[in-house]
Order: C-alpha cells, then structure tokens, then sequence
C-alpha cells in the first residue's frame, strides 16, 4: 500500500455517522478539531435522537414549524423524521454525502446535496420554514458570508417564513482556551465567537470551514441586512432557540 500522509481529506462526518448507524455508538465517536490545536471528542448520538430526547431549548420546535420546510444540515435527519411525520413536506440537506445516506437509511424520504447556494441555483419550490438547527446558525459563517446566506434564504422563501436555529452564546465560558481564542479573533478582526474548525474521524477528516457563534444581538445585526428580522429568541442555559421573521 502506497504511504499516504494522515488525515485524509473526506467526508469525516458523514462516514462517523454511516459508522454510528452500523456499529454502534463507539464506532462514530469523533473529533472536532480547531485551528488553534484546541480539539474535542463528540458522539455522534446526539444526531439520532428523535422527538423527546432532544435538548430543552428545541422543544418548541415542532409548535413553530409551518408549511414546507428546508432542513439545512440535516446530520442524521432526525428533525426531518420528526416533521416528515407531522406532515411536513420536508428537504433535507447537506454537504455531506454520508449524512444524506444516514437520512435515506433513516426514512428521510427528500434529500439535497449540497449548500443552499446550490440549491438556490435550482430554483426549487418556495419555503415555509428553514430549520438551522443543532447549532447550525453556526454555518453563517462570517460577516462576509452570512448576509449572502441569509439573502439566499430568502429568496427560496414564501411570504411570511421563518428561519428556526439554535447557536450558543460566545462569550458564556470561562474556559481560559476560549477566552484566549476569542482575544486572537478580536486581534485578527474577526467577531469574537468565529471559529475554523475541521471534524476528524479514523483517517479522514474535513477540510477547515468556519463557524460562528453569534450572540442574539449579533444576529439581528446581520439579520437586518438581509432582510429578517429577530422575532423571537428564548435560551436554556448557554444556547438560544432564535426565530428570525422575513420582514414584509
């Protein structure tokens, strides 16, 4: 066999979460890494939980869904089963072609890949409710990027749609490693909870991307600027549940 130096660049996630579903818990334990050599061991669990296992803060979720829905970074798929189930016309995507496998394995019956640029080129059917969930208001990315994206959003939107997405709060830590990357971000010109991180799983990882943690004051900011605006927010400890309105 031919040496190869590690890691190898691939779809990490998907293929911990193809492992999760195969073999079990252990087998998709993975690690998310960041570029200043800070790096956590996750599992992947979390992306098959189902309705009532979910975290605190989404519990609402279902309650504030309506009509047809885009899953944006739909994972395992298990926000698309629990409305696919409602009812809901729902289109699961991704960028990870592992994690729409998991989602068809799952019984997610419409699945995307790609980003919602891709999508958007398409011209699919308008929007209700686009779901940013796990997290995901996370792959705004940047203040170069989220404007764009958000704008995208918006035009696969129906009148009167909502984007539903959780983020933590950046600065809720007293974690002297995240203290000391938030200061190199302020130094660098970038918001304070922006982050590079790569995800690792056996010998494949991603490659690095960006991800931002935006407090609700930061994302009605850039909200506005794409024509949303912050409806409603409620937190549970450090992370909020955000429900960003398309402003007539």
């Amino acid at each position: 066999m031919e040496f190869q130096q590690l890691p190898i660049e691939g779809d990490a996630l998907g293929a911990a979460l193809l492992a999760h579903l195969e073999e079990g818990e252990l087998a998709g334990l993975h690690v998310v890494e960041r570029d200043d050599g800070h790096s956590s061991a996750d599992s992947a669990s979390p992306f098959f939980s189902r309705a009532g296992d979910w975290f605190a803060v989404e519990e609402s979720v279902p309650d504030r869904v309506h009509g047809r829905v885009l899953d944006v970074g739909a994972g395992a798929g298990r926000f698309s089963l629990d409305l696919q189930d409602r009812g809901h016309d729902v289109l699961a995507l991704d960028v990870s072609a592992g994690c729409l496998e998991v989602c068809r394995r799952q019984g997610v019956e419409s699945t995307f890949y790609g980003t919602v640029f891709d999508l958007a080129a398409t011209e699919p059917e308008p929007f209700d409710t686009f779901l940013l969930l796990g997290h995901y208001i996370g792959l705004l990315a940047s203040t170069e990027i989220a404007p764009r994206f958000l704008t995208t959003l918006a035009t696969m939107a129906n009148p009167g749609a909502v984007i539903l997405g959780t983020c933590r709060e950046p600065l809720a830590t007293s974690d002297p490693y995240n203290l000391a990357y938030h200061q190199m971000n302020r130094q660098r010109g970038r918001p304070p909870g922006q982050l590079t991180i790569r995800v690792r799983w056996c010998h494949l990882a991603t490659s690095w991307f960006d991800y931002w943690f935006l407090s609700p004051d930061e994302l009605a900011t850039v909200a506005a600027k794409a024509g949303w605006m912050l409806a409603d927010h409620e937190h549970r400890g450090s992370t909020y549940l955000a429900e960003l309105a398309l402003a007539e």
